[in-house]
């Protein structure tokens, strides 16, 4: 697997939505969707490697608005129960800058069809351990902390 060497995941913090204006900058949100045991990444094929769906926010644009935007554009898949987890503090190693990128998840039964975009060229729902090839570390690091979650909607 391969690892970005200009991002580092710090932590996930665990706060509630209305928090979340507590803590600058905010950068892009992370959606995170569950099928079963599987998770569903997408291959940019940019960075070359697997990714969860992420974006920068849009002007005027909350950052559940952004999930629910950025999931559609890069996977295809229309999803309204997203349920805000918590953020992602992460480093940019080159510039020292911080930021903090809201975390979104739900459960759904199956994908739609997927259409290849700008960004992803597929997606795949992922078992977390057999090879697919180079994934974001910093992704794969945000799905691990956000099982530490007691929470049913993850562990239920």
């Amino acid at each position: 697997m391969n690892l970005d060497p200009s991002l580092k995941f710090i932590e996930f913090i665990y706060l509630t939505e209305n928090e979340l204006y507590n803590y600058d900058p905010l950068a892009g949100s992370y959606a995170i969707v569950q099928v079963e045991q599987n998770i569903l990444f997408g291959f940019n094929h940019f960075r070359k490697r697997w990714e969860l769906p992420t974006e920068s926010r849009e002007l005027n644009e909350s950052p559940k608005e952004c999930a629910i935007r950025e999931l559609f554009e890069e996977t295809g898949q229309k999803v309204e129960n997203l349920v805000f987890q918590g953020l992602a503090k992460i480093r940019n190693l080159d510039t020292q800058r911080v930021k903090y990128n809201p975390v979104y998840f739900c459960k759904v039964s199956r994908l739609t069809s997927f259409i290849p975009n700008d960004e992803m060229d597929r997606i795949t729902l992922w078992d977390l351990s057999s090879d697919i090839g180079p994934v974001d570390q910093v992704d794969l690091q945000i799905w691990k902390a956000l099982q530490q979650i007691s929470h049913p909607l993850i562990h239920g």
